[in-house]
């Protein structure tokens, strides 16, 4: 273990840590930091929805609770669900916009440009790309399409991370570019410095904007040419990053191909579980409803969620447990302490944006090779027949060994193969918690 160690140190981390000091994902790094009090709101609301307001929740699933017949359900879908969701909708629903504020704010401010000015320009850069349009059902049944000003929000929550990041980096490098080519107005040296800092900003942030603008005439002239058929720059980057993926099937490389696109999506910030969810529910979601009917899928959606993701992307919960273990950094230890709970319930983002593992040099590589290794350990033990299909659409906030245990029908093995896979995880995970330790200790 100490040879490995010193291994890593010699060899990984000075070229991790250049990789971790670059700009501008140092940049979107701390812009994921400064989300984490939306991030911590909205994961208490959609854990407390999925495990005792909603229908679907862990609690009516387990006492096969019906709307219809139970006063519980009745009362907390009227009010206690729907004020969940207005926690949700604050922000997870929000999150990109956010983001691009952050993001924005920090890569100006490690040029030493006004921070809040960039910050300010990148969110309207980034709602003048934005498309306006949403299709509305009438009460009627018509559906009527409105055409300016109305914005979905799916171009501000967790799917439209990528593209947020995309732009924020472009419209302000722009910005902070002209800024520093002392583009702007030049004022008397009696104007109070807020004013002066607001004017110095007006032509760089004219042009951001305007850059942010012209993206959607862009598209309706491609458009038009027939050279693109996506109307929107959302549009061609999910097409570009999901279209590859749509064929996945259930053999072993497709699914690790699969479970290492999320990892990485997570590890720069992306909400990989979400961006991937055109491939969850075209072919691992369908794919646990012909394991009901008969089908022999090893492959599903609740086989991701019981035996690889083991509180969250990336097993997280066994690096929690690694931290308690071994971590002497009290940063980690007490945002564990604050983040492990949600971790048992399948929810790591107060993990992955706290500590943080998001563009972390030291987590990289446990936290992309313990997926890999969990779903090879759950697809050997399923195809040799230690443990039975899964069949059964279980809620994904579900425990470590109860998930495995209520997909497979009942399977108690399927419980221990879910356990090994989360000792397996700690033990891979252990000495890179070691390395951190290091790590720190130099720096200090």
């Amino acid at each position: 273990m100490t040879g490995f160690i010193k291994w890593m140190e010699k060899h990984f981390v000075p070229v991790a840590a250049r990789i971790g000091g670059q700009r501008h994902l140092v940049a979107i790094r701390d812009g994921f930091i400064a989300l984490m009090p939306l991030v911590m709101a909205g994961s208490l609301a959609v854990l407390l929805n999925n495990l005792f307001f909603t229908p679907a929740s862990l609690v009516a699933t387990w006492f096969n609770l019906k709307p219809e017949t139970s006063g519980y359900l009745q009362f907390t879908t009227k009010y206690l669900q729907p004020f969940m969701g207005n926690i949700w909708w604050g922000t997870f629903a929000i999150l990109a916009l956010v983001l691009v504020f952050t993001v924005a704010y920090s890569l100006a401010k490690s040029y030493e440009v006004n921070p809040l000015s960039a910050a300010v320009v990148a969110v309207a850069g980034y709602l003048a790309l934005t498309p306006q349009g949403v299709t509305v059902t009438l009460a009627d049944g018509k559906t009527t399409q409105g055409t300016w000003g109305n914005f979905g929000w799916q171009y501000f929550n967790f799917g439209a991370l990528l593209t947020a990041i995309i732009v924020t980096l472009v419209i302000t490098q722009i910005f902070v570019t002209l800024m520093r080519k002392n583009l702007t107005f030049k004022l008397p040296e009696n104007v109070p410095p807020a004013v002066g800092r607001a004017f110095a900003a007006i032509i760089p942030g004219l042009i951001a904007i305007m850059v942010g603008g012209l993206v959607p005439v862009l598209f309706s002239i491609l458009n038009e040419a027939k050279i693109l058929t996506d109307t929107n720059l959302f549009d061609l980057i999910t097409r570009v990053i999901t279209d590859p993926f749509m064929h996945l099937s259930q053999n072993p490389f497709s699914a690790i191909i699969y479970v290492l696109a999320i990892q990485i999506l997570w590890f720069f910030g992306l909400h990989g579980g979400n961006m991937m969810g055109a491939i969850t529910s075209a072919i691992y979601l369908p794919a646990v409803a012909a394991n009901a009917n008969g089908g022999h899928n090893v492959f599903t959606s609740v086989f991701f969620d019981s035996f690889v993701h083991i509180g969250g992307a990336g097993a997280t919960l066994a690096l929690v447990i690694a931290i308690f273990i071994a971590s002497k950094r009290s940063d980690w230890r007490e945002i564990s302490k604050i983040g492990g709970g949600a971790s048992v319930f399948q929810i790591n983002e107060p993990i992955m944006f706290g500590l943080p593992v998001v563009l972390s040099p030291i987590l990289i590589i446990p936290f992309l090779i313990v997926p890999v290794i969990l779903t090879l350990i759950a697809y050997l033990a399923t195809v040799f027949g230690f443990i039975g299909y899964t069949n059964v659409v279980v809620p994904w906030v579900t425990p470590v060994g109860i998930s495995a245990f209520l997909a497979t029908s009942g399977d108690i093995k399927a419980a221990l193969v879910a356990v090994i896979n989360l000792v397996v995880a700690i033990i891979i995970y252990y000495p890179f918690v070691m390395l951190a330790n290091r790590y720190e200790s130099e720096k200090l």
